[in-house]
């Protein structure tokens, strides 16, 4: 009797060991400082691949393209690589924002929503981008800044 005792209190210790995986939460009690990451990204021309804001191809003036979330807005700020002559836009994504571009000439601007997502516990990323409400994919260059594929 004690044996069979003894081993239904061990298969009850096994039992309550054992968890299911969807229980599990890996990032309970972790406290994140949020960083929001920076956006870095070029507007490029869909078809011939000049970029539209920098160089001798730049057709888009820099103050004409703003960030917008809710009722606020604000310019992108630009970095420029003389050496390369190359330079990106670039902004902190806060939440899922709405790039918007002044078109020359015109009184409409295109706007285009980058998509963030949650990465691990604690990171922030952004995985995509709505341009009229269809999704579109984001393709980064080498140095890992978006391009973003624009059509005047």
């Amino acid at each position: 009797m004690t044996r069979s005792l003894y081993f239904t209190f061990i298969l009850f210790i096994l039992f309550a060991a054992c968890r299911n995986s969807s229980e599990i939460k890996p990032c309970e009690g972790i406290m994140c400082d949020y960083v929001p990451p920076v956006c870095k990204f070029r507007l490029i021309e869909r078809g011939t691949g000049h970029d539209l804001v920098y160089g001798s191809y730049a057709k888009i003036p820099l103050d004409s393209i703003r960030i917008g979330m809710k009722d606020t807005s604000f310019q992108v700020k630009q970095s420029v690589d003389t050496a390369h002559q190359t330079a990106f836009l670039y902004f902190t994504a806060l939440a899922n924002q709405t790039l918007r571009v002044g078109l020359p000439g015109k009184k409409t601007s295109a706007e285009m929503i980058f998509l963030l997502k949650t990465v691990g516990c604690c990171g922030v990323e952004i995985h995509g981008m709505l341009m009229n409400d269809n999704p579109d994919p984001l393709p980064k260059d080498s140095a890992g800044v978006f391009l973003v594929y624009f059509r005047l």
